[in-house]
């Protein structure tokens, strides 16, 4: 009878160890399903937002000035199913990094994803913030395949924030050499100006 009683116990632990890899597998495929449309709604943007262009601003009204920007950093992403209302995909992106203009820096980009048509919901955007709590904002500009690494690449714009940052401008381009569906690092380059 004991015999009985922990076999069937072992089966009942397996079962249950079994659904737990199953529902781990069906998490890993929806994390991969996610970041396939994430990637194809972010490019489907970029080429909508293409257009947008860096304003300069009159440097010599409050000694703005033009500084060469580079940054690294790395981070994870989450795909938060019905994050921005019924039937959305939420994309958010949070991380960590070191930047020329902010030193060691937070920071958290989100957009929104129609499941059923792959195009993003408003705008793709996020928020640097400096050690010191200064906050840079941005906006994706464009984003691809860079042809001689076959990583992809996110160009941004400035669009302002708060502290030093306030009338701040300028671009950056991120390329990805870490990129799965749910990790990242990126190195950057581009000009700020405030």
């Amino acid at each position: 009878m004991k015999k009985i009683l922990i076999i069937a116990a072992a089966v009942v632990l397996l079962g249950s160890c079994k659904k737990e890899m199953i529902s781990e597998t069906a998490n890993q495929n929806d994390q991969k399903k996610y970041a396939e449309m994430a990637q194809g709604a972010l490019l489907l943007k970029a080429k909508d937002a293409a257009s947008l262009q860096m304003s300069v601003p009159d440097q010599t009204k409050g000694k703005k000035v033009s500084r060469p920007l580079t940054s690294t950093g790395s981070g994870s992403i989450s795909y938060i199913p019905n994050g921005c209302g019924d039937g959305t995909l939420q994309f958010r992106s949070e991380g960590t990094g070191n930047s020329t203009a902010l030193g060691l820096q937070k920071q958290v980009t989100t957009f929104c994803i129609n499941p059923a048509t792959g195009q993003v919901i408003g705008s793709i955007g996020g928020v640097g913030t400096a050690a010191n709590g200064d906050k840079l904002y941005y906006t994706l500009a464009g984003a691809g395949i860079d042809a001689a690494s076959g990583f992809m690449y996110q160009e941004y714009i400035f669009t302002g924030g708060t502290g030093r940052f306030t009338e701040a401008t300028g671009n950056m381009t991120l390329l990805y050499t870490v990129n799965t569906p749910v990790n990242y690092e990126y190195t950057g380059k581009g000009t700020i100006i405030f």
